[in-house]
């Protein structure tokens, strides 16, 4: 049986306030991978985040504090 899963499987902060994040597709077949595939994104500290999962979107506000997003408008 074929299932297809998603999860994002890295975030990198950058100090720029940048936050890159990958998200990787799998595809199953009886439980044994036999696809898999990347995308890469970018958020700041300006951007619409509600569309992520809870616990990425916990990890980007508690690392865009008022010096990270201060050093974001600078930039």
């Amino acid at each position: 049986m074929l299932e297809k899963t998603e999860s994002y499987t890295q975030v990198e902060l950058k100090e720029t306030g940048h936050v890159q994040l990958r998200l990787t597709t799998k595809i199953l077949d009886d439980g044994k991978v036999i696809s898999e595939a990347h995308h890469r994104s970018v958020v700041t500290p300006k951007d619409d985040i509600s569309f992520l999962p809870q616990h990425i979107q916990d990890a980007c506000n508690a690392f865009w504090t008022d010096e990270i997003k201060a050093l974001f408008e600078e930039a």
